[in-house]
């Protein structure tokens, strides 16, 4: 599949919405840049236990070695090591108990409802923390139960940033997709209070790696690291 170029943006960590090309273009019937209800990187949180074990996990994982979606979306969570020298991961994994219909990545976009949502099967948020202290940067990795839903994610997020009604956020041309995925998006905005973010989503097979940071090339660098393991998840493990 031809590398997506298009418009896209996740609530994770970060809640933000927004449409715009890659190279800066409102894409096709989409109108004016838009977005709904943003809000910034918050100063990083105490981590339970099982947030401690989930950072162990995924910091070891071998992309090579595993087994399912869900095993995928472990390897390809966002690490320490995808990150400038200094700064450090908390992850804030799923209760065994808690249900992940209960926990939307991306229902709600533009007031748009996703059917891929109900396809989910795993997801892991992370927040990237920078050397002060402060949430930079925010991801999830999500596994779903066939890779057309994978598929279909990008393609819904795409749809409905097209759908967006006018608002606040200027779009600028986002940075180089070069060493993402090959159905990967970009784009790169500023806020009304000035702040700059960028996002950076790659899907393959059955999982999808979405990043919301306000550093554009903190964010990008740890796109393509994220890429280069998601390179290395086995085909027949991911539905590829």
């Amino acid at each position: 599949m031809r590398r997506l170029l298009l418009p896209l943006a996740v609530a994770t960590a970060l809640t933000l919405t927004g449409c715009t090309g890659s190279d800066g273009d409102t894409p096709a019937g989409a109108g004016e840049p838009s977005a709904g209800p943003t809000a910034g990187p918050s100063t990083a949180q105490p981590e339970p236990s099982a947030a401690e074990a989930a950072e162990a996990a995924a910091a070891t994982a071998d992309p090579a070695t595993v087994q399912d979606p869900a095993g995928a979306a472990v390897a390809i969570a966002l690490r320490a090591s995808d990150l400038p020298a200094g700064w450090t991961v908390q992850a804030n994994p799923l209760g065994e108990a808690t249900d992940i219909a209960d926990n939307p990545s991306l229902d709600g976009i533009c007031d748009q409802r996703f059917g891929s949502e109900v396809h989910r099967t795993s997801k892991q948020p992370v927040v990237a923390v920078d050397p002060a202290g402060a949430a930079q940067l925010s991801s999830e990795a999500i596994s779903y139960d066939t890779a057309e839903a994978a598929s279909s994610a990008v393609r819904e997020l795409v749809a409905a940033f097209s759908s967006c009604p006018p608002d606040t956020y200027t779009f600028q041309p986002a940075p180089s997709a070069e060493g993402l995925a090959e159905m990967s998006v970009v784009f790169q905005y500023q806020l009304a209070d000035g702040t700059t973010q960028v996002v950076v989503a790659q899907a393959v097979g059955q999982v999808l790696s979405v990043l919301i940071g306000d550093d554009p090339a903190t964010t990008t660098a740890a796109g393509r690291a994220i890429a280069t393991r998601m390179s290395a998840l086995p085909a027949a493990a991911i539905g590829r």
